[in-house]
């Protein structure tokens, strides 16, 4: 076994929404919009400090008609409430980076992430990631547990720790190849080896099997090679899937030694600032958002399901210390905070590292953007830093 809306111009602003659409603050927007000429009105929520949050009113099926006996206002838990009413004040956010805005340009006549079909969308989004992450070496590709996985050795190996990471494409794209460069960059920045896994992915096979292939790659890597220090690494759809692994091996006794989960999509239920702000012209849109979550979801209704959004896990406690980096741009920021500021509420040594400047994405696009680069290694360098002896 083991030796979505269409591109605008980068900074573009989207136009405001129909009023009473619920446009929302969502970490992960599921396309749940009320259907007809009726809609259904937002409920608010005001906070001790003055701020205020649109709870999960339009929940129900995201394929067809909406259903109004769904429609269930609800209130955030209450150990949930002030992390996400914070998440309305003013993030860090610089001007978008000179490198991030030229890759955006040569890309600007490119369509949608998840226009056309499936297989047009996957082909679309391996070329931008060979374009933006460079060249990569071919790895060893074997499996765990019946579950594809690729493995990537430094270039010097100086820790035997082992990283698993779990790529990113919104739960639909990625698979493959396609994160090879990504992967041999952090074996080569942590000096240890790194099995990437590759699960099955949505529409063909949609949720839980991408989780349930993850879980049983992770268990079958750590049955099979007792490290003594491990880390999960997981970007967007991967570090969902990363979130969602440390919680239940957390309750196996044998949770990793740290994360980074990188510009992660916690909370399926939840509607954040972020998701409206920065809806198009920064490569993700919320369109894509909302494409990828029916994709992956496949009429699963996600409301209390954790294995969705950890966020809403029943307790953070004891899970290991955690890196959660974020970006400016991107529609996925402020649930990101959210999962950081939850995490530290519980008690773990939760790292948020935001990257003001930057887009969703940047972790592959080193090659191309020379501050996602120093990002990256300045991330991969801390997450070293958690695996030492």
């Amino acid at each position: 076994m083991f030796s979505g809306a269409r591109r605008g111009r980068a900074g573009a602003r989207r136009p405001g929404a129909e009023a009473g659409e619920c446009r929302g603050v969502a970490g992960i927007d599921t396309g749940m919009t009320p259907a007809g000429s009726g809609r259904f009105p937002r409920v608010r929520y005001r906070f001790g400090n003055g701020a205020t949050a649109t709870s999960g009113d339009c929940f129900g099926h995201p394929f067809g008609r909406h259903d109004p006996d769904r429609v269930v206002p609800r209130a955030c838990p209450p150990r949930l409430a002030g992390v996400i009413a914070e998440h309305r004040e003013e993030p860090l956010r610089d001007a978008l980076d000179p490198g991030v805005r030229a890759l955006l340009e040569r890309w600007s006549d490119q369509p949608a992430m998840f226009a056309g079909t499936v297989a047009e969308a996957r082909e679309r989004f391996a070329a931008q990631l060979a374009e933006a992450a460079g060249p990569a070496r071919v790895p060893e590709v074997t499996d765990a547990g019946g579950v594809a996985v690729r493995v990537h050795r430094p270039a010097t190996r100086s820790s035997d720790a082992l990283a698993v990471f779990v790529h990113g494409g919104g739960w639909v794209l990625g698979g493959g190849d396609v994160y090879d460069a990504v992967a041999a960059r952090l074996a080569d920045d942590l000096g240890a080896v790194v099995a990437a896994v590759d699960p099955r992915l949505a529409p063909e096979h949609p949720f839980p099997v991408p989780l349930e292939d993850t879980l049983v790659a992770v268990r079958a890597l750590l049955d099979d090679l007792a490290p003594a220090r491990w880390a999960l690494v997981g970007d967007s759809a991967g570090a969902n899937l990363a979130a969602v692994t440390a919680l239940t091996l957390r309750d196996e006794d044998r949770g990793p030694t740290a994360s980074l989960l990188l510009y992660p999509p916690p909370d399926f239920e939840a509607r954040y600032p972020s998701l409206a702000e920065n809806a198009d012209g920064y490569w993700l849109t919320a369109g894509d958002v909302r494409a990828c979550s029916k994709l992956y979801l496949a009429g699963h209704d996600p409301r209390g399901d954790a294995r969705l959004s950890p966020l809403r896990a029943p307790s953070l406690a004891g899970l290991e210390p955690t890196i959660v980096a974020t970006a400016g741009f991107d529609p996925l920021r402020d649930a990101g905070h959210a999962y950081a500021d939850a995490l530290a509420a519980a008690g773990v040594d939760a790292r948020r590292r935001e990257h003001p400047s930057l887009v969703h994405g940047f972790y592959g696009f080193t090659a191309a953007v020379p501050a996602a680069d120093a990002a990256v290694a300045a991330l991969h360098a801390e997450l070293a830093g958690l695996l030492a002896p």
